[in-house]
């Protein structure tokens, strides 16, 4: 047997087991040791985690109104419809398995860049006159504030209820009134939540430096005045992705 399978499958119980023995008081600064299938040993991933961390419990409503929210700003979808859309590809309803297989690469090629120049020529495509065009952009933006608004306010909420049902568990546990893994079920909801926020932080920021990108593109060839207010809407979603940034990383704190 290779050297390497020896050690692996020798620290494998190890890792299984420290599982058992650790604090279970939560630590939200590190991810759970050994949930859904994910094991860490000295800081290296052995196997890819799950996204829910395990958890098996129920979603509450917030987590629901958090999860369809942020579809909104997945990268994945809303890069894989502007590109189907270009290109003639019907991506936007893919069903079963993975969306990037669907677009068969093209969104991990593309820079946003290209992305931001995909953009404008779909809204090209669309509308005739450039007016009709930079109104075109300018609601796509106001939405996306909107939308990143909505967002936002799930994860106030999401946090909130995190940090109570933890408070809860605790206290319940140090009493003798929870088990082990009620605390570990407890934790790995928070780490589900959490990876929900990061994804759609990181998709939010994409759309932003696109929709950046396309801003300026269209004032090379547009009067200032003409793009006002587009640029105006871009940097309120400059801020609006700031908000959203700041509170995500607070679910560090929860």
């Amino acid at each position: 047997m290779n050297l390497q399978v020896i050690v692996l499958t020798s620290v494998l119980p190890i890792v299984a087991l420290s599982g058992c023995i650790t604090n279970p008081v939560t630590d939200l600064t590190r991810a759970p040791a050994e949930v859904g299938g994910r094991f860490l040993f000295g800081g290296l991933e052995l196997l890819k985690p799950k996204e829910n961390y395990g958890f098996t419990g129920e979603l509450s409503a917030s987590e629901k109104a958090l999860r369809e929210r942020s579809k909104a700003f997945d990268r994945t979808v809303w890069q894989g419809v502007l590109i189907g859309a270009v290109a003639g590809t019907a991506i936007g309803a893919v069903t079963g398995g993975d969306a990037e297989d669907a677009v068969s690469g093209a969104i991990i090629g593309a820079s946003l860049g290209a992305l931001a120049g995909i953009y404008v020529a779909k809204k090209q495509q669309q509308f005739a006159s450039q007016e009709d065009q930079l109104a075109a952009m300018t609601n796509d933006v106001r939405t996306a504030n909107r939308q990143t608004e909505e967002l936002i306010a799930s994860i106030r909420a999401v946090i909130a209820e995190d940090q109570r049902r933890l408070a809860d568990v605790q206290t319940r546990y140090q009493r003798g009134k929870a088990t082990e893994e009620e605390v570990k079920q407890e934790r790995a909801r928070v780490w589900s939540n959490r990876t929900v926020v990061e994804k759609a932080t990181l998709g939010a920021k994409d759309q932003y430096q696109m929709f950046e990108g396309a801003k300026r593109k269209v004032e090379q060839s547009h009067p200032v005045t003409a793009t006002q207010a587009f640029a105006r809407e871009v940097k309120t979603y400059r801020q609006s992705i700031d908000a959203l940034d700041k509170i995500a990383a607070n679910m560090a704190k929860a």
